[in-house]
C-alpha cells in the first residue's frame, strides 16, 4: 500500500509544473491575507515561556516516554487544545492516538548469530564480531540462505534497485550502509547529501516489507568525519531500549564486522571491500545469492514490558468545502530523555521549544479567527527520541489520509544558538539563525518559507540541504513522511553543548529569536493551508536550490 502511495504520489504531484509553484505564495484572497497578518500579532513570547517552563520543569522529570509525567504533559497539550475549540480526533473521540511502547534489555548471553559456511558451523560473539541494532523488542529467531543485496535500496527516482531479480523472502540478507557512493559530489544520488534511502530507518522497514527473515549489515569500512558535539555535562545514555508494540523494524538486525561479512561472502569469491567498491564505480546493483552460506540470528529481551504511549492530536477544520478535507500537519514531540543517574534532562530545547511553538500557532490561528481553505492538523508526537516511535505509528495509522496530506511542518529544537563544531561558528553566534531543513525535497515550501521571513528578517540557513555531516535531516519525525514523498521541512536551530544534557533548561533559550520563528511557522502554514496549489514533493531532490530572498538566507 504504502509504495504505491508513493509512485502515485510523487507523479500527480510533479505534474504541477514549476508554473503551479511560482503561484503558491500569491494566491492567498487579500481579506484572508489581511486577516492572517493580524493573528500573527498574537504570537506571545510569554506564552512561548510560560509553556517551555511548565514542560521542562523539574517536577516533569524529563517527559521520559510513557512516564506518569510524560502523561502529565500530553494532558496539558490537550488542555490547551481543549480550550481553543480544536476538534478532537484521537481515539474515541479524545486528544490521543494511543499506541502500545515495549521496553526491556538485551539479553548478550541469548542472543547469538551463528552460520553454516561450505558445510562448516561458525558462531560469532557480540559486540565483537556483531552489534546490536535498534529494532522491535519483540524476542525473535530466524534462519535462512544468505543473499547479498548491495545497499538494500529501491530507488526508482535514480534508476537504482538492488532488490530487484532476486527473491529477498526467507532470506538473511547482507548490505552496505547507506547508499552507492556517498559522499562524492558527482554520484547519481544527491551528492554529499544522504537521500532517505541511505538511512537506517527506512532501510530496515523496506527489507522488513519484503519479507526477509533476517538483515546483517555490514561495517562501514572507513567512518564518518563527524565533529563529537562538546558536552556541558552528562549525555544522557544507558537505561532500557524502547521500541512500539508493533510492525515497526520487526526483523532481527545485527551489525556485523567485514571480516565476517567476507567469511560469508568466500564461496562467491568476492569480498565486502571489492563489491563495494565495483557498485560504487558503475553505479550498478550487484546483488545475488551467495551459495553455501546460512545464518541463524537470535534475539532475547529481559525485563519486558508494555507502556501505554500517545500522540496528542487536534484538527482546525477547512473552510473551503473542496479543500477542507486536504491538510497542513504541523508537528513536535513532547517526549525526553527521562531522568539518569538522579541527572534530570529536561528537554527545553528538545522539543518543549517546539510543543510551544505548535500550541502558540495554533493560538494564533483560532484566536485570530483564521479561518484556512484547508484544514491544519496538529501532532505532538511521543517516543521521537527512541527513533521516531510515535510519527511512525502515525503514518501507518494516520487520521487525514496520507493521499490528503499537503506538508508537514515539523518543529524540533528552536530554541537555542547553534554551537556545533561541524560548522563554523559566526561573528554574531548565530543569534538570530534558524536551520530549514528538507526543502531540497520540496523547493515549494522553501518559497513560501523566504517570501514570509521578508519582513521578519531571520537568517535561514539551509545548508543542511547541501552537506549535513551530523545527519540532523534524518533525525526526527518529519522523515517518515519525506519516505512516503510528502512534502516536509524542519526548522531546527542547531546542536549545542546543552543538547541532551541537564542543562537544556528553559532559562536558556533565545526567546526573542524563537518567537520570530513562531511568526515565521504560523505565516508558512497560513499560506500553505490557503494557497490553491498544494506543493510538489522532487524524489530525486532539487538540482539547484531556489534564489534565497536577499540577505536573509543562505
Amino acid at each position: 500500500m504504502i509504495s504505491v502511495m508513493r509512485e502515485d504520489r510523487s507523479i500527480g504531484r510533479l505534474r504541477c509544473g514549476a508554473v503551479l509553484a511560482a503561484l503558491l505564495v500569491c494566491s492567498v484572497p487579500a481579506a484572508l491575507g489581511q486577516r492572517v497578518k493580524q493573528a500573527e500579532g498574537l504570537v506571545d513570547s510569554a506564552e512561548l515561556k510560560a509553556d517551555i517552563y511548565f514542560l521542562a520543569s523539574d517536577d516533569m522529570a524529563g517527559r521520559n516516554i510513557a512516564s506518569p509525567e510524560d502523561h502529565i504533559a500530553t494532558d496539558y497539550i490537550a488542555a490547551a487544545f481543549m480550550r481553543l475549540g480544536l476538534k478532537p480526533v484521537g481515539d474515541s473521540g479524545t486528544y490521543f492516538q494511543n499506541m502500545g511502547i515495549l521496553s526491556g534489555d538485551v539479553d548478550e548471553q541469548r542472543t547469538t548469530l551463528t552460520a553454516k559456511i561450505g558445510g562448516v558451523d561458525h558462531t560469532y560473539a557480540i559486540n565483537k564480531d556483531f552489534r546490536w541494532n535498534r529494532q522491535s523488542l519483540r524476542p525473535a529467531s530466524a534462519c535462512g540462505p544468505v543473499l547479498f543485496a548491495g545497499y538494500g535500496i529501491n530507488a526508482p527516482e535514480y534508476a537504482y534497485n538492488d532488490l530487484a531479480g532476486v527473491n529477498l523472502k526467507g532470506k538473511v540478507v547482507l548490505v552496505f550502509t547507506r547508499e552507492p557512493q556517498a559522499d562524492d559530489p558527482n554520484l547519481k544520488f544527491m551528492g554529499t547529501l544522504d537521500t532517505y534511502h541511505a538511512f537506517y530507518w527506512d532501510k530496515i522497514e523496506q527489507l522488513r516489507k519484503q519479507g526477509v527473515a533476517g538483515v546483517l549489515l555490514v561495517q562501514d569500512r572507513v567512518p564518518r568525519a563527524v565533529k563529537p558535539i562538546r558536552a556541558s555535562a552528562q549525555r544522557s545514555a544507558g537505561g532500557p531500549s524502547y521500541a512500539l508494540d508493533g510492525e515497526m523494524w520487526d526483523v532481527p538486525v545485527f551489525t556485523i564486522q567485514r571480516d565476517v561479512a567476507d567469511q560469508f561472502l568466500a564461496s562467491s569469491g568476492k569480498t565486502a571491500d571489492t563489491l563495494q567498491a565495483d557498485i560504487n564505480r558503475t553505479g550498478q546493483p550487484q546483488s545475488f545469492d551467495v551459495p553455501q552460506a546460512s545464518v541463524c540470528l537470535s534475539k532475547t529481551i529481559n525485563g519486558a514490558r508494555t507502556h501505554h504511549g500517545r500522540n496528542v492530536v487536534a484538527l482546525l477544520e477547512g473552510s473551503d468545502p473542496r479543500l477542507k478535507s486536504e491538510t497542513v500537519i504541523v508537528t513536535a514531540h513532547h517526549d525526553h530523555m527521562g531522568v539518569i543517574d538522579g541527572h534530570i534532562f529536561h528537554g527545553a530545547d528538545d522539543d518543549a521549544s517546539g510543543v510551544a511553538g505548535v500550541l502558540e500557532v495554533a493560538r494564533a490561528m483560532v484566536k485570530g479567527n483564521v479561518h484556512p481553505k484547508r484544514s491544519v492538523l496538529f501532532i505532538v508526537y511521543d517516543g521521537e527520541e527512541r527513533i521516531f516511535l510515535g510519527s511512525y505509528f502515525y503514518v501507518t495509522h494516520p487520521i487525514v489520509p496520507l493521499a490528503k496530506t499537503v506538508a508537514n511542518v515539523n518543529l524540533d529544537m528552536i530554541g537555542r544558538d547553534e554551537d556545533d563544531p561541524n560548522w563554523p561558528l559566526p561573528e554574531d553566534r548565530n543569534v538570530n539563525m534558524v536551520n530549514v531543513l528538507g526543502t531540497r525535497y520540496n523547493p515549494d515550501l522553501r518559497r513560501i518559507i523566504d517570501e514570509d521571513n521578508r519582513k521578519l528578517g531571520l537568517k535561514l540557513d539551509y545548508k543542511m540541504d547541501r552537506v549535513d555531516p551530523d545527519s540532523l535531516w534524518s533525525r526526527s519525525d518529519h522523515f517518515w513522511f519525506a519516505s512516503l514523498h510528502i512534502p516536509q521541512v524542519e526548522f531546527q536551530t542547531g546542536l549545542h553543548p546543552d543538547y541532551h544534557t541537564e542543562n537544556d533548561s528553559w532559562d536558556r533559550i533565545n526567546y526573542p529569536k524563537l518567537t520570530r520563528i513562531v511568526h515565521l511557522v504560523f505565516l508558512s502554514v497560513a499560506d500553505l493551508a490557503n494557497t490553491s496549489h498544494a506543493p510538489s514533493f522532487d524524489p530525486s531532490g532539487a538540482a539547484s536550490a531556489p534564489t534565497a530572498a536577499k540577505g536573509h538566507a543562505h
